[in-house]
């Protein structure tokens, strides 16, 4: 379910049981990685979902950022308010863990959704994906 609504948002590609278990085990030794999900009681579904990846920096006295991550909601579920409470309880964890600032990326038709949530526009994102051999 989990994979399945994170495909709403960008390509998953084939992702197995045990390509998932270590992926999640290496999140928890890793640490700083805070995954909500949203479930439909009736049907057992994830339908919504968001990640904080707190990262450890040596600016401002050794501070934290959060980094906001794959908030998605299912087709079918939006205007529920699921992405925006997701944003939000993401946003009061990387409070509690003390980061100075929470960031994300998002396309320029979500700006609106995450002003909505209390974000302001900062900066410009750029990337620069690795071959489509290191995307298994």
């Amino acid at each position: 379910g989990f994979i399945d609504c994170l495909s709403n948002l960008t390509i998953t590609g084939q992702v197995s049981e045990q390509m998932f278990v270590e992926s999640f085990e290496e999140m928890q030794r890793a640490g700083g990685y805070f995954v909500i999900v949203v479930e439909d009681l009736q049907t057992e579904a994830i339908v919504a979902s968001g990640t904080l990846v707190v990262e450890q920096k040596f600016l401002r006295a050794c501070g934290r950022v959060g980094h906001v991550e794959d908030i998605v909601v299912a087709k079918g579920q939006q205007g529920k308010r699921f992405g925006v409470t997701i944003v939000k309880q993401l946003m009061q964890i990387a409070n509690v863990m003390g980061c100075y600032k929470t960031i994300l990326d998002c396309d320029a038709e979500n700006v609106a959704f995450y002003e909505k949530c209390g974000m302001q526009q900062k900066a410009v994102q750029m990337a620069l994906y690795a071959p489509e051999a290191a995307h298994k």
